[in-house]
């Protein structure tokens, strides 16, 4: 059975009525070049650049992407995102809860879910879906990397292509990491139960490059970091987007 959201703001926990004070959503010019997708609050401000409606509701519903499906074709997601050239409406938000307020995280995602609901006319459920994943275990041999000093502060970065390294990264950024990206066509899901941070780099054949002699993601994950990608079928759950609007003005 599908469970529908409200999304009004009375529907919601209490956070200044779960909405900014002040709100600024601008769309970006299609032929605008893209540099950064996303954003982060500081202080009692958000400030987001180039987000679809689909990344808005990835971002408000603490979801992956990936788990983000339906709406017109204008609010999903985009496969290149250099360019604004496939249809997907991208906006810049810049929005600002009460003076003096100190909101965490999730007060953000509240306030974020109710400015879709009045900016977008969004209204969304979440749904349960049967879905071809990866999950990512650890093999029998063990793993092969270390962890990190307690202090290490969790951090994931591409070293060129088909390379990267973890400093202080958790599995769950690993794991996202690859989720329909990097050489794997699924979704991936944390089953390693390893809840730590640790240190570690992985090596990979890029799949478009059929030059490069390097093990495929597969056989790389399981030869530098003990750990495999096995296929499975679980239910997992989506956040659909049931209708948005273009917004209107400020």
């Amino acid at each position: 059975m599908k469970r529908v959201l409200c999304l009004v703001a009375i529907c919601l926990p209490a956070w200044s009525q779960a909405r900014f004070e002040v709100a600024s959503v601008k769309a970006r010019p299609p032929d605008a070049l893209i540099t950064m997708i996303g954003g982060a609050p500081s202080g009692n401000r958000l400030t987001m650049e180039a987000m679809s409606v689909a990344d808005l509701v990835s971002w408000a519903y603490n979801v992956k992407p990936t788990q983000v499906v339906g709406g017109p074709p204008w609010a999903g997601q985009q496969t290149d995102r250099s360019t604004l050239d496939s249809g997907v409406k991208r906006f810049d938000i810049s929005a600002k809860a009460e003076d003096g307020s100190s909101p965490s995280l999730d007060d953000f995602r509240r306030m974020m879910q109710t400015l879709l609901a009045e900016r977008f006319g969004a209204a969304v459920h979440r749904e349960m879906r049967a879905t071809a994943v990866y999950v990512l275990v650890v093999d029998q041999k063990g793993v092969k990397f270390s962890g990190s000093a307690p202090e290490a502060k969790g951090i994931l970065r591409m070293s060129g292509g088909g390379r990267i390294i973890g400093s202080g990264a958790t599995m769950t950024q690993l794991a996202g990491w690859f989720s329909n990206a990097n050489g794997v066509d699924r979704p991936v899901v944390d089953e390693t139960g390893l809840s730590g941070r640790y240190d570690f780099t992985l090596e990979w054949a890029n799949p478009q490059n059929a030059a490069d002699t390097r093990p495929s993601i597969f056989t790389a994950m399981q030869e530098q970091l003990g750990l495999r990608l096995e296929a499975k079928r679980i239910q997992l759950e989506y956040v659909v987007i049931d209708r948005a609007e273009l917004p209107g003005g400020n």
